[in-house]
């Protein structure tokens, strides 16, 4: 009896430490990120902590699902491994099921000890649902447990931003920067709460420091241009727009910028190009629009009105080859008149003779209705 006892107990210590090393190198693998290898070691050692790794290799790989039922069986093991509930809150916060997300950190927020991380989580939850008086009372409540939340902090200025609380704005925004002088979230916040408040002047060294971070957006070169000519640098002002067009060359605001500039020193020429270009782009093309209720109208056998809309849509975009073609065709079936038709087809050649297949139906047909005219002559 004593020897068959001595026998389990050494088989016992025998599986468990072939367990050891199986783990470790589960755990290297998973180190290395040669996830799939790890999550085959980690399910020979049937642990919480194997469990745990499993869930989390999964969610490295981006299954989701898997990560989401490991997760899950995990907690099941031991529900107070409060880990294993945070990390399937992020899961879910990753994926945008934003209820189950809620009440996971519903139920930590209860359970667990107070977590300044739970409170800012459930603040993001309260504002993705549009509760935003509740979300700033989750990110105060957050920040009162742990004053050095960046992201935290950044929420609360944000929203005084919005309620143009604009010194509370000021407030949190400085409160950060002392952390974190290079915070793109929180640079933003006092470039915008200055310049929204109309104190241009302020706002210059923010949104100079935005773009000293590699933020080329244009809406902060337009802003920083705005600022600049407040303060008579119209040369900087200059170069902001210019910037604007070199991000995006479709943007108006850059041309109309410079146009004004130019203005301002009496170079109309320039002044005149750049406005040019600016309602150029603005033009707003409905090709597409009058191209569909074209097609409508021959799906209702209303050729003419079809002809209308093609010449229409030809009229917003004439080098779209296919939409005058259309004319030519469709006006072939429907007008009688064959010196008009002619015509239309020997402009469409004038304005498109290398168009494959529509050019060489076009030439046929012109030869064609040139001998129909010339035997109606005759």
């Amino acid at each position: 009896m004593h020897k068959n006892i001595i026998y389990i107990l050494l088989f016992s210590f025998i599986k468990v430490g072939a367990q050891a090393p199986t783990f470790a190198s589960a755990e290297n693998e998973y180190k290395k990120g040669n996830y799939a290898s790890a999550i085959n070691l980690y399910s020979k050692t049937p642990t919480i902590a194997s469990q745990l790794q499993i869930a989390r290799a999964y969610n490295a790989l981006g299954n989701y699902d898997k990560a989401e039922k490991q997760y899950l069986e995990t907690i099941k093991l031991d529900s107070t491994l409060f880990v294993a509930q945070n990390e399937l809150g992020k899961l879910y916060f990753k994926i945008s099921a934003f209820k189950k997300a809620k009440m996971v950190y519903y139920s930590l927020f209860t359970t667990d000890k107070p977590n300044p991380f739970y409170l800012y989580q459930l603040g993001l939850l309260e504002d993705i649902e549009g509760k935003p008086f509740q979300a700033i009372s989750f990110f105060k409540e957050s920040y009162k447990l742990d004053s050095t939340n960046i992201k935290n902090i950044y929420q609360i200025g944000k929203h005084h931003l919005i309620q143009r609380q604009l010194d509370s704005v000021h407030k949190y925004a400085n409160i950060g920067l002392k952390i974190t002088p290079n915070s793109i979230d929180l640079n933003n916040l006092k470039a915008l709460a200055y310049f929204n408040n109309g104190e241009k002047e302020p706002a210059i060294p923010y949104f100079e420091k935005l773009i000293e971070l590699n933020q080329h957006k244009t809406y902060i070169y337009k802003n920083l241009a705005e600022c600049y000519q407040f303060v008579w640098k119209y040369d900087e002002a200059f170069e902001c727009y210019k910037k604007i067009i070199e991000i995006d060359s479709g943007d108006p605001d850059g041309y109309r910028g410079l146009g004004k500039l130019y203005w301002r020193e009496k170079e109309y020429d320039s002044a005149k190009i750049n406005y040019k270009t600016a309602i150029a782009i603005q033009k707003i093309n409905f090709n597409n629009e009058y191209t569909a209720l074209a097609q409508i109208a021959l799906d209702e056998k209303d050729i003419k009105l079809a002809i209308d809309y093609y010449k229409k849509a030809y009229a917003q975009d004439d080098k779209n080859y296919f939409t005058l073609y259309n004319v030519c065709f469709y006006s072939d079936k429907y007008y009688k008149d064959a010196g008009y038709r002619l015509q239309l087809f020997e402009d469409f050649i004038d304005k498109f003779p290398n168009k494959k297949f529509y050019s060489e139906y076009a030439k046929k047909r012109i030869s064609e209705l040139k001998e129909e005219i010339h035997l109606t002559a005759n």
